[in-house]
Protein backbone atom coordinates (compact mmCIF):
# COMPACT_ATOMS: atom_id res chain seq x y z
CA UNK A 1 0.00 0.00 0.00
CA UNK A 2 2.72 2.37 1.23
CA UNK A 3 4.23 1.80 -2.27
CA UNK A 4 1.63 2.64 -4.54
CA UNK A 5 0.86 5.41 -2.87
CA UNK A 6 4.68 6.28 -3.22
CA UNK A 7 4.51 5.88 -6.85
CA UNK A 8 1.55 7.97 -7.09
CA UNK A 9 2.97 10.75 -5.33
CA UNK A 10 5.70 10.71 -7.87
CA UNK A 11 3.03 10.75 -10.67
CA UNK A 12 1.48 13.86 -8.84
CA UNK A 13 4.81 15.51 -8.75
CA UNK A 14 5.75 15.15 -12.28
CA UNK A 15 2.55 16.19 -13.24
CA UNK A 16 3.15 19.34 -11.27
CA UNK A 17 6.86 20.32 -12.05
CA UNK A 18 5.71 19.95 -16.07
CA UNK A 19 2.48 21.62 -16.12
CA UNK A 20 3.26 25.23 -17.66
CA UNK A 21 2.91 27.61 -14.82
CA UNK A 22 0.84 31.39 -15.77
CA UNK A 23 3.43 34.03 -16.56
CA UNK A 24 3.04 36.37 -13.63
CA UNK A 25 0.38 39.18 -14.56
CA UNK A 26 1.15 43.28 -14.97
CA UNK A 27 -0.45 44.67 -12.15
CA UNK A 28 -0.80 48.80 -11.30
CA UNK A 29 2.24 48.07 -8.92
CA UNK A 30 4.74 46.84 -11.79
CA UNK A 31 3.65 50.08 -13.88
CA UNK A 32 4.15 52.41 -10.98
CA UNK A 33 7.57 50.40 -10.57
CA UNK A 34 7.68 50.91 -14.50
CA UNK A 35 7.48 54.56 -13.72
CA UNK A 36 9.97 54.87 -10.72
CA UNK A 37 12.21 53.64 -13.82
CA UNK A 38 11.46 55.59 -16.04
CA UNK A 39 11.64 58.82 -13.90
CA UNK A 40 15.49 58.00 -13.02
CA UNK A 41 16.26 57.09 -16.12
CA UNK A 42 14.87 60.87 -17.32
CA UNK A 43 16.58 62.07 -14.62
CA UNK A 44 20.07 61.01 -15.79
CA UNK A 45 19.76 61.96 -19.33
CA UNK A 46 18.69 65.40 -18.24
CA UNK A 47 21.52 65.46 -16.58
CA UNK A 48 23.62 64.00 -19.28
CA UNK A 49 21.95 66.40 -21.95
CA UNK A 50 22.67 69.63 -19.74
CA UNK A 51 26.20 68.34 -19.84
CA UNK A 52 26.75 67.52 -23.39
CA UNK A 53 24.42 71.07 -24.24
CA UNK A 54 26.94 72.78 -22.05
CA UNK A 55 29.86 71.25 -23.72
CA UNK A 56 27.92 72.19 -27.61
CA UNK A 57 27.92 75.72 -26.22
CA UNK A 58 31.56 76.10 -25.17
CA UNK A 59 33.00 74.38 -28.27
CA UNK A 60 30.42 77.17 -30.22
CA UNK A 61 31.68 79.64 -28.24
CA UNK A 62 35.61 78.65 -29.06
CA UNK A 63 34.36 77.90 -32.98
CA UNK A 64 33.12 81.65 -32.84
CA UNK A 65 36.20 82.78 -31.65
CA UNK A 66 38.58 81.18 -34.07
CA UNK A 67 36.03 82.03 -37.01
CA UNK A 68 37.07 85.91 -35.28
CA UNK A 69 40.29 85.38 -35.57
CA UNK A 70 40.31 83.85 -39.01
CA UNK A 71 38.54 86.65 -40.76
CA UNK A 72 41.04 89.39 -38.88
CA UNK A 73 44.13 87.00 -40.29
CA UNK A 74 42.79 87.22 -43.72
CA UNK A 75 42.45 91.19 -43.21
CA UNK A 76 45.76 90.89 -42.20
CA UNK A 77 47.05 89.29 -44.94
CA UNK A 78 45.39 90.82 -47.89
CA UNK A 79 47.15 94.25 -46.10
CA UNK A 80 50.27 92.73 -45.68
CA UNK A 81 49.68 92.02 -49.88
CA UNK A 82 48.54 95.63 -50.66
CA UNK A 83 51.62 97.13 -48.53
CA UNK A 84 54.00 94.65 -50.75
CA UNK A 85 52.11 95.66 -53.71
CA UNK A 86 52.51 99.36 -52.98
CA UNK A 87 55.95 98.95 -51.97
CA UNK A 88 57.28 97.28 -55.27
CA UNK A 89 55.34 100.44 -56.94
CA UNK A 90 57.37 103.02 -54.94
CA UNK A 91 60.97 100.83 -56.08
CA UNK A 92 59.63 100.76 -59.67
CA UNK A 93 58.81 104.71 -59.09
CA UNK A 94 62.00 105.65 -57.45
CA UNK A 95 63.99 103.86 -60.32
CA UNK A 96 62.30 105.81 -62.94
CA UNK A 97 62.77 109.04 -61.16
CA UNK A 98 66.29 108.16 -60.62
CA UNK A 99 66.36 107.65 -64.62
CA UNK A 100 65.43 110.70 -65.10
CA UNK A 101 66.91 112.66 -63.09
CA UNK A 102 70.20 111.28 -63.73
CA UNK A 103 71.85 109.45 -65.93
CA UNK A 104 74.32 107.22 -63.94
CA UNK A 105 78.01 106.59 -65.01
CA UNK A 106 77.78 103.98 -67.70
CA UNK A 107 80.63 102.34 -68.97
CA UNK A 108 81.12 102.23 -73.05
CA UNK A 109 84.41 100.91 -74.64
CA UNK A 110 86.33 101.18 -71.86
CA UNK A 111 85.74 104.32 -71.02
CA UNK A 112 83.82 106.44 -68.49
CA UNK A 113 81.58 109.33 -70.16
CA UNK A 114 80.02 110.99 -67.29
CA UNK A 115 76.55 112.80 -67.26
CA UNK A 116 75.16 114.95 -69.34
CA UNK A 117 73.59 117.04 -66.29
CA UNK A 118 77.76 117.65 -64.94
CA UNK A 119 78.75 118.35 -68.42
CA UNK A 120 76.18 121.42 -68.23
CA UNK A 121 77.69 123.16 -65.80
CA UNK A 122 78.75 126.82 -66.01
CA UNK A 123 81.80 126.31 -64.28
CA UNK A 124 83.81 124.99 -61.95
CA UNK A 125 81.82 125.83 -58.77
CA UNK A 126 78.97 124.75 -60.49
CA UNK A 127 80.09 121.40 -61.37
CA UNK A 128 81.42 120.65 -57.61
CA UNK A 129 77.52 121.47 -56.81
CA UNK A 130 76.36 119.10 -59.41
CA UNK A 131 78.04 116.72 -58.35
CA UNK A 132 77.03 116.36 -54.68
CA UNK A 133 73.29 116.88 -55.80
CA UNK A 134 74.13 113.60 -58.44
CA UNK A 135 75.85 112.17 -55.76
CA UNK A 136 73.40 113.12 -52.78
CA UNK A 137 70.25 111.89 -55.38
CA UNK A 138 72.01 108.50 -56.10
CA UNK A 139 72.59 107.56 -52.61
CA UNK A 140 69.16 108.56 -51.28
CA UNK A 141 67.14 106.66 -54.12
CA UNK A 142 69.76 103.86 -53.35
CA UNK A 143 68.93 103.88 -49.61
CA UNK A 144 65.66 104.29 -50.00
CA UNK A 145 64.98 101.27 -52.30
CA UNK A 146 67.05 99.57 -50.17
CA UNK A 147 64.63 100.17 -47.50
CA UNK A 148 61.59 98.95 -49.34
CA UNK A 149 63.19 95.95 -50.56
CA UNK A 150 63.64 94.93 -47.12
CA UNK A 151 60.26 96.34 -45.98
CA UNK A 152 58.82 93.39 -48.92
CA UNK A 153 61.19 90.96 -47.40
CA UNK A 154 59.54 90.86 -43.59
CA UNK A 155 56.04 92.08 -45.22
CA UNK A 156 56.41 88.56 -47.22
CA UNK A 157 57.86 86.53 -44.32
CA UNK A 158 54.14 88.30 -42.70
CA UNK A 159 52.71 87.09 -45.22
CA UNK A 160 53.81 83.80 -45.08
CA UNK A 161 53.13 83.16 -41.07
CA UNK A 162 50.16 84.84 -41.13
CA UNK A 163 48.65 82.27 -43.67
CA UNK A 164 50.51 79.44 -41.42
CA UNK A 165 48.34 80.73 -39.18
CA UNK A 166 45.11 80.75 -41.29
CA UNK A 167 45.91 77.10 -41.91
CA UNK A 168 46.13 76.27 -37.99
CA UNK A 169 42.79 78.19 -37.27
CA UNK A 170 41.19 76.42 -39.86
CA UNK A 171 42.42 73.02 -39.12
CA UNK A 172 41.17 73.89 -35.30
CA UNK A 173 37.67 75.08 -36.28
CA UNK A 174 37.15 71.69 -38.39
CA UNK A 175 38.28 70.11 -35.34
CA UNK A 176 36.23 72.03 -33.32
CA UNK A 177 32.84 71.14 -35.46
CA UNK A 178 33.33 68.27 -35.77
CA UNK A 179 33.54 67.71 -32.07
CA UNK A 180 30.01 69.78 -31.76
CA UNK A 181 28.57 67.07 -34.39
CA UNK A 182 29.20 64.52 -32.30
CA UNK A 183 28.42 65.59 -29.04
CA UNK A 184 25.21 66.99 -30.78
CA UNK A 185 24.29 63.39 -31.78
CA UNK A 186 25.44 62.13 -28.74
CA UNK A 187 22.58 64.66 -27.50
CA UNK A 188 20.38 63.25 -30.09
CA UNK A 189 20.39 59.51 -28.71
CA UNK A 190 19.24 60.38 -25.47
CA UNK A 191 15.42 60.30 -27.20
CA UNK A 192 14.24 56.92 -27.37
CA UNK A 193 13.11 56.22 -30.87
CA UNK A 194 9.10 56.16 -31.19
CA UNK A 195 8.60 59.29 -28.02
CA UNK A 196 11.02 60.57 -25.96
CA UNK A 197 11.21 59.51 -21.54
CA UNK A 198 9.50 62.47 -21.02
CA UNK A 199 6.35 61.30 -23.12
CA UNK A 200 6.61 57.65 -21.53
CA UNK A 201 6.35 59.50 -18.50
CA UNK A 202 3.20 61.71 -19.07
CA UNK A 203 1.48 58.56 -20.83
CA UNK A 204 2.14 56.06 -18.27
CA UNK A 205 0.75 58.09 -15.54
CA UNK A 206 -2.08 58.53 -17.35
CA UNK A 207 -2.85 55.19 -17.76
CA UNK A 208 -2.42 54.59 -14.60
CA UNK A 209 -5.12 57.31 -13.57
CA UNK A 210 -7.09 55.11 -15.78
CA UNK A 211 -6.67 51.97 -14.05
CA UNK A 212 -6.97 53.59 -10.79
CA UNK A 213 -10.51 55.34 -11.87
CA UNK A 214 -11.45 51.71 -12.76
CA UNK A 215 -11.19 50.66 -9.22
CA UNK A 216 -7.82 48.61 -9.61
CA UNK A 217 -5.79 47.95 -6.64
CA UNK A 218 -2.62 47.54 -6.57
CA UNK A 219 -1.62 44.17 -6.54
CA UNK A 220 -3.92 43.23 -9.11
CA UNK A 221 -4.02 41.77 -12.65
CA UNK A 222 -5.09 45.09 -14.55
CA UNK A 223 -7.15 42.87 -17.49
CA UNK A 224 -9.19 41.57 -14.51
CA UNK A 225 -10.54 45.19 -13.35
CA UNK A 226 -10.87 45.83 -16.68
CA UNK A 227 -14.48 45.55 -17.65
CA UNK A 228 -13.35 44.99 -20.98
CA UNK A 229 -10.75 42.39 -20.35
CA UNK A 230 -7.90 40.58 -23.03
CA UNK A 231 -9.64 38.35 -26.04
CA UNK A 232 -7.37 35.24 -27.28
CA UNK A 233 -6.48 36.07 -30.60
CA UNK A 234 -6.29 33.33 -32.86
CA UNK A 235 -3.88 35.14 -35.15
CA UNK A 236 -2.43 38.02 -37.58
CA UNK A 237 -3.40 39.93 -40.07
CA UNK A 238 -1.18 42.71 -41.77
CA UNK A 239 -2.16 46.39 -40.96
CA UNK A 240 -2.59 48.11 -44.23
CA UNK A 241 -5.35 46.29 -47.26
CA UNK A 242 -1.83 46.65 -49.27
CA UNK A 243 1.56 48.06 -49.28
CA UNK A 244 5.40 47.01 -49.74
CA UNK A 245 8.37 47.03 -47.21
CA UNK A 246 11.17 50.48 -47.82
CA UNK A 247 12.69 49.56 -44.41
CA UNK A 248 13.92 46.49 -42.95
CA UNK A 249 13.85 45.42 -38.60
CA UNK A 250 17.55 46.20 -37.35
CA UNK A 251 17.12 46.13 -34.01
CA UNK A 252 19.68 48.60 -31.50
CA UNK A 253 21.39 48.32 -34.55
CA UNK A 254 22.99 51.20 -35.95
CA UNK A 255 20.49 52.35 -39.03
CA UNK A 256 22.15 53.34 -41.69
CA UNK A 257 19.09 55.20 -43.82
CA UNK A 258 18.49 57.43 -40.80
CA UNK A 259 20.85 59.43 -38.49
CA UNK A 260 19.06 59.63 -35.92
CA UNK A 261 20.88 56.27 -34.65
CA UNK A 262 19.76 53.46 -32.07
CA UNK A 263 18.47 51.27 -34.47
CA UNK A 264 15.39 50.62 -36.23
CA UNK A 265 12.86 48.45 -34.20
CA UNK A 266 10.02 48.10 -36.77
CA UNK A 267 9.86 47.53 -40.33
CA UNK A 268 8.20 50.98 -42.72
CA UNK A 269 5.23 49.79 -45.07
CA UNK A 270 4.66 52.25 -47.71
CA UNK A 271 3.60 52.08 -51.69
CA UNK A 272 0.61 54.01 -50.15
CA UNK A 273 -1.24 57.30 -50.03
CA UNK A 274 -1.09 59.84 -47.13
CA UNK A 275 -4.80 58.92 -45.10
CA UNK A 276 -4.68 55.20 -45.82
CA UNK A 277 -6.74 53.14 -43.07
CA UNK A 278 -4.41 51.43 -40.28
CA UNK A 279 -6.13 48.01 -38.90
CA UNK A 280 -5.31 46.31 -35.75
CA UNK A 281 -3.34 43.96 -36.80
CA UNK A 282 -4.70 41.28 -33.82
CA UNK A 283 -7.79 41.23 -31.61
CA UNK A 284 -6.83 43.25 -28.65
CA UNK A 285 -6.58 46.38 -26.31
CA UNK A 286 -5.73 49.49 -26.57
CA UNK A 287 -3.14 49.86 -24.08
CA UNK A 288 -1.91 53.38 -25.55
CA UNK A 289 -2.28 56.33 -27.75
CA UNK A 290 0.31 58.91 -28.00
CA UNK A 291 -0.53 62.14 -29.71
CA UNK A 292 2.16 64.55 -31.27
CA UNK A 293 5.39 62.99 -30.47
CA UNK A 294 8.05 64.62 -31.65
CA UNK A 295 9.94 61.07 -32.89
CA UNK A 296 7.27 58.99 -33.95
CA UNK A 297 4.06 61.57 -33.85
CA UNK A 298 0.62 60.06 -33.83
CA UNK A 299 1.25 56.28 -32.47
CA UNK A 300 -1.11 53.56 -31.48
CA UNK A 301 -0.34 51.27 -29.13
CA UNK A 302 -2.18 47.61 -29.01
CA UNK A 303 -2.00 44.79 -26.68
CA UNK A 304 -2.94 40.80 -27.28
CA UNK A 305 -3.16 37.78 -26.63
CA UNK A 306 -2.56 35.34 -29.37
CA UNK A 307 -3.15 31.83 -29.38
CA UNK A 308 -2.43 32.34 -25.85
CA UNK A 309 1.13 34.73 -25.74
CA UNK A 310 1.44 38.25 -25.14
CA UNK A 311 2.19 40.54 -27.32
CA UNK A 312 2.13 44.58 -28.30
CA UNK A 313 1.89 46.23 -31.74
CA UNK A 314 3.24 49.43 -32.17
CA UNK A 315 1.25 51.90 -35.21
CA UNK A 316 3.59 54.76 -35.70
CA UNK A 317 3.40 58.31 -37.51
CA UNK A 318 -0.24 58.04 -38.37
CA UNK A 319 -1.87 61.18 -39.99
CA UNK A 320 -4.21 61.01 -36.76
CA UNK A 321 -6.23 58.09 -34.56
CA UNK A 322 -9.29 57.12 -35.33
CA UNK A 323 -12.14 58.33 -34.00
CA UNK A 324 -13.54 56.90 -30.81
CA UNK A 325 -9.83 55.29 -30.28
CA UNK A 326 -9.07 55.59 -26.35
CA UNK A 327 -6.78 53.32 -23.89
CA UNK A 328 -8.96 50.30 -22.96
CA UNK A 329 -10.79 49.85 -26.09
CA UNK A 330 -11.12 46.51 -27.20
CA UNK A 331 -10.17 46.42 -31.06
CA UNK A 332 -10.58 43.24 -33.77
CA UNK A 333 -8.60 42.99 -36.45
CA UNK A 334 -10.66 44.28 -38.40
CA UNK A 335 -10.82 47.88 -36.40
CA UNK A 336 -9.56 50.81 -38.15
CA UNK A 337 -7.58 52.46 -35.35
CA UNK A 338 -5.58 55.13 -37.81
CA UNK A 339 -4.56 56.93 -41.01
CA UNK A 340 -0.93 56.40 -42.86
CA UNK A 341 0.94 59.72 -42.33
CA UNK A 342 4.77 60.46 -42.54
CA UNK A 343 4.97 63.25 -44.80
CA UNK A 344 2.79 66.37 -43.81
CA UNK A 345 3.21 65.24 -40.28
CA UNK A 346 7.22 65.26 -40.97
CA UNK A 347 9.65 68.36 -39.80
CA UNK A 348 10.72 68.80 -43.28
CA UNK A 349 7.41 69.12 -44.70
CA UNK A 350 5.54 71.64 -41.52
CA UNK A 351 5.03 69.25 -39.61
CA UNK A 352 6.16 68.45 -35.85
CA UNK A 353 7.55 64.61 -35.89
CA UNK A 354 11.57 64.46 -36.47
CA UNK A 355 11.82 60.95 -37.51
CA UNK A 356 9.71 60.41 -40.45
CA UNK A 357 10.44 62.42 -44.09
CA UNK A 358 8.19 60.83 -46.30
CA UNK A 359 4.78 58.48 -46.40
CA UNK A 360 4.95 55.36 -44.71
CA UNK A 361 3.80 52.89 -41.50
CA UNK A 362 5.85 51.76 -39.13
CA UNK A 363 5.37 49.02 -37.85
CA UNK A 364 6.53 47.09 -34.71
CA UNK A 365 5.53 43.46 -32.67
CA UNK A 366 7.14 43.40 -29.14
CA UNK A 367 6.82 40.30 -26.89
CA UNK A 368 4.85 40.88 -23.57
CA UNK A 369 2.60 44.04 -22.74
CA UNK A 370 5.51 46.49 -23.27
CA UNK A 371 3.83 49.94 -24.59
CA UNK A 372 6.20 51.36 -22.11
CA UNK A 373 9.57 49.51 -22.91
CA UNK A 374 8.69 48.48 -26.36
CA UNK A 375 12.18 49.10 -27.79
CA UNK A 376 13.59 46.43 -25.29
CA UNK A 377 11.39 43.77 -26.04
CA UNK A 378 10.99 44.49 -30.07
CA UNK A 379 11.20 41.44 -32.66
CA UNK A 380 11.17 41.73 -35.92
CA UNK A 381 7.77 41.24 -37.52
CA UNK A 382 9.02 39.22 -40.03
CA UNK A 383 8.87 36.12 -37.28
CA UNK A 384 5.06 36.82 -37.52
CA UNK A 385 4.19 38.34 -40.59
CA UNK A 386 5.42 36.93 -44.21
CA UNK A 387 6.16 39.95 -46.11
CA UNK A 388 7.99 39.86 -48.67
CA UNK A 389 11.52 41.60 -49.07
CA UNK A 390 12.42 44.91 -49.60
CA UNK A 391 10.39 46.57 -52.67
CA UNK A 392 13.81 48.28 -54.03
CA UNK A 393 15.48 45.27 -54.02
CA UNK A 394 12.42 43.48 -56.33
CA UNK A 395 9.78 42.63 -53.74
CA UNK A 396 6.51 42.84 -54.03
CA UNK A 397 3.00 43.69 -52.12
CA UNK A 398 1.07 42.36 -49.27
CA UNK A 399 -2.72 42.04 -49.78
CA UNK A 400 -4.53 41.78 -46.51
Amino acid sequence: MKKKVSILAIILLSLYIFIPTKVSAKTLQDMYNELAKLQNQYDANKSKKELTQSQINELNNEINAISSSIEKTRKEIKQAEEDIVNCKEKIENKKVESDGLIKFLQVSNGGNIYLEYLFDAENYTDFIYRYEVVKQLTNYNSELIDELESLILELQQKEKELAEKQVKLENDRKTLTEKVSTLTANLSNFMAEGVDIEEDIKDLRKQIKLYEDMGCSRNQDITTCNNSGLVNASGWKYPLARGCVTSEYTGWNTRTDWSGGGGHHAIDLDCVNEGTNVYAAADGVISRIAFFGSCGGNTVYISHVVNGKKYTSQYMHLLRVADGMYVGKVVTDNTIIGYVGGWSTSVSHGGYDYCTTGTHLHFGIAEGHSAFDFNSHSINPREIFGFPGLVYSGGGYFYR
